[in-house]
């Protein structure tokens, strides 16, 4: 897959070569599915607690005598039915860390990725060491990508402190290392904005399969080469038919992205403005007209 490589100012640069291994296989619903659950799920702290009734303080003497009051018998005002009382199977501080193969997680990855690619939603900047430390400088540099008001994720190597210094006020443009690759946090933006050192850095993660035993991962049998990937910034186009991100990952993701991870704030779940061939990564696509009658029996 054929990828162009673009200035500060959107005038393209270079062309590169894209791994069609990485950027160009069938995604793996289902995988991405169970990558998403994992991610959130470790994310969750488990210091949650509540009181069980030999924990309240007090409690310890016997509101009234076991017989001749007409009352019921009670041994304790920290029971649970009365006020002031324990809980009953209430959280408790646990782990909810959960497992998953590293090949299935590279997978996700990958699949993420590649819908990325096939609806233009990846944009590949040469450098950002020329882009001064200042908002305005972001919000032009924003404009001339044609990424005004979108959900951006910009990922480089190495610390760009000019990088972090312009972003770090726009509530719509977040920065990570490239190396810290999140699942969550390509799905929750509408576009990926790579600098060239960064695409060395996902082929040394992701273009491996990983182990004592490592060796180049091969893209799937029937995979079309010599494609071009879409871009924001106009060209081509995605390939036609091809479904998007939102057909994709909307149903199979609704119910893991309910709950957000603690990271999460209001800013990454605003809808971004304008029009955009994908709403949102974590949104069901709606249901027709027709699936609506059908599900009503007419």
């Amino acid at each position: 897959m054929q990828a162009t490589i673009y200035d500060l100012q959107g005038q393209p640069l270079d062309t590169v070569e894209l791994n069609d291994a990485i950027y160009g296989i069938e995604p793996n619903i289902g995988v991405v599915h169970q990558a998403v659950l994992r991610q959130q799920a470790n994310a969750r702290l488990g210091t949650h607690n509540t009181l069980t009734r030999a924990d309240v303080r007090g409690g310890g003497r016997k509101p009234w005598r076991q017989k001749g009051t007409g009352r019921a018998r009670q041994g304790s005002t920290r029971s649970p039915q009365w006020r002031h009382g324990g809980v009953v199977f209430g959280p408790h501080p646990r782990s909810y860390e959960q497992s998953l193969p590293r090949k299935m997680r590279r997978l996700a990855m990958r699949s993420v990725l590649s819908a990325k690619a096939a609806d233009g939603q990846i944009l590949l900047i040469d450098s950002f060491e020329a882009l001064e430390p200042r908002t305005k400088a972001m919000l032009t540099v924003l404009a001339g990508l044609n990424l005004t008001d979108r959900r951006v994720l910009i990922m480089t190597p190495e610390r760009v402190e000019n990088l972090e210094l312009a972003a770090g006020n726009l509530p719509r443009v977040r920065t990570m290392r490239t190396a810290y690759l999140s699942l969550v946090g390509m799905l929750k933006a509408e576009f990926l904005v790579l600098d060239r050192a960064s695409l060395d850095v996902i082929e040394s993660i992701l273009g491996q399969t990983g182990g004592r035993n490592s060796r180049p991962i091969e893209a799937p049998e029937g995979t079309e080469t010599g494609r071009v990937m879409a871009s924001p910034l106009g060209g081509s186009t995605p390939t036609a038919g091809a479904p998007s991100v939102e057909a994709r990952y909307g149903a199979a993701l609704a119910g893991a992205m309910a709950t957000e991870s603690p990271e999460t704030d209001e800013a990454d779940l605003a809808p971004a403005t304008g029009t955009s061939t994908v709403q949102s990564s974590l949104t069901a696509a709606p249901a027709s007209t027709e699936e609506e009658e059908a599900a009503n029996g007419d």
